[in-house]
């Protein structure tokens, strides 16, 4: 704020008084919601982190049933196999607030009918894996969920931590300043007044009026 280019009347200090009230609260708001994204992020941080481990995790158990079932079978058997396999994934998206923040909700789910294939000749590993793998793409549904979450956070968390620190550093000195400024110069002011009022009311008295 230009505070030498403002006049220094009454009107403007109520005027500059009234911002700097507004500033203040619009700061205590902005550093509130801060606080509160940043606990969400942190939170978000290590579900991120368990997310990733299940989904690896998953994918681990996953692999070991199918090279299991590659092992009792055979990999031309089990690929005969798969294509008897009719399953359809599906990912619904939907949203939801974290203090005026959209973040996703991903539901991965998926339609089969079982059984797909003879059960004689295949091996319990084969149908393991295909359960693993199915349990995996939830997994990933809920590791999307909490990554694309984690990053809209974190933008929200920067631009708010600029916000904040623009007016603590920014808009609230330069009110204060300016509102000092003008008190000044008003006080300034009436004194000069009070003290051309005594010396007229001095010369007066001299005169007998």
């Amino acid at each position: 704020m230009a505070r030498y280019k403002i006049a220094p009347t009454k009107t403007n200090l109520f005027k500059i008084k009234r911002d700097l009230e507004f500033a203040q609260e619009g700061y205590q708001l902005l550093e509130q919601k801060r606080e509160i994204l940043v606990a969400e992020l942190m939170s978000l941080v290590d579900k991120t982190k368990d997310a990733q481990r299940n989904v690896e995790e998953g994918l681990k158990q996953a692999f070991y049933a199918l090279e299991q079932a590659i092992t009792r079978m055979g990999a031309q058997a089990v690929s005969q196999a798969a294509l008897a396999v009719n399953i359809r994934s599906t990912i619904s998206l939907s949203r939801r607030g974290i203090m005026g923040v959209e973040v996703p909700i991903v539901e991965a789910a998926y339609k089969d009918a079982p059984p797909y294939y003879s059960l004689s000749g295949t091996s319990f590993w084969l149908d393991e894996s295909i359960e693993k793998f199915k349990g995996v793409l939830k997994l990933m549904g809920r590791l999307a969920e909490v990554r694309l979450s984690l990053l809209r956070l974190a933008r929200e968390v920067k631009k708010t931590i600029r916000r904040v620190n623009a007016l603590e550093k920014i808009a609230l000195p330069d009110h204060r300043e300016t509102l000092k400024y003008i008190q000044d110069v008003l006080d300034e002011q009436e004194r000069e007044t009070f003290f051309v009022l005594k010396l007229v009311k001095g010369r007066l008295q001299k005169k007998g009026l």
